[in-house]
């Protein structure tokens, strides 16, 4: 959950005007959009730990190959508008996730983001850590929920 925030905060200090040379869906000659982008080492342990998604109870992390990333893009466009998208190389992005990021947004921005303008996925990689969903069946593999992967 801290990859989004990180992201988030990054929009304050590094961000780009993009100019649109063609009509904006308002119908106005161009816009410009703020672009702000975030990325953040979302790895997690790296050892004895329970994989995402390959329903196999015994297969479990023994070591570092590659890092796991998310990366934040926030979109922001002349009437303050915001949407944010983040990719993040996990199997997939569940429920509890993107509730718990939107609260902790909600947190330090109040209104700012909300479930409208935020947006969340994963690559679908089968190699990071699970347990991170208030579903039984998708934490089955790792005995259940998972403070450390979830956080």
């Amino acid at each position: 959950l801290v990859f989004v925030l990180l992201a988030a905060l990054a929009m304050q200090g590094s961000c780009v005007r993009i100019p649109v040379s063609r009509p904006s869906l308002s119908g106005q000659a161009g816009s410009n959009y703020r672009l702000g982008t975030g990325i953040f080492d979302v790895t997690g342990p790296a050892a004895e730990e329970g994989m995402m998604g390959y329903a196999m109870p015994g297969q479990r992390t023994a070591g570092l190959h590659l890092r796991l990333w998310s990366r934040a893009f926030i979109f922001v466009d002349e009437q303050d508008n915001r949407v944010v998208y983040v990719s993040s190389d996990i199997c997939m992005t569940m429920q509890s996730i993107k509730i718990g990021v939107v609260e902790r947004l909600q947190g330090l921005f109040g209104s700012l983001y909300t479930h409208d303008n935020v947006m969340l996925s994963g690559t679908h990689t089968h190699s990071g850590p699970g347990g991170f969903s208030w579903y039984a069946l998708y934490d089955i593999t790792t005995l259940g929920f998972n403070d450390k992967n979830y956080e």
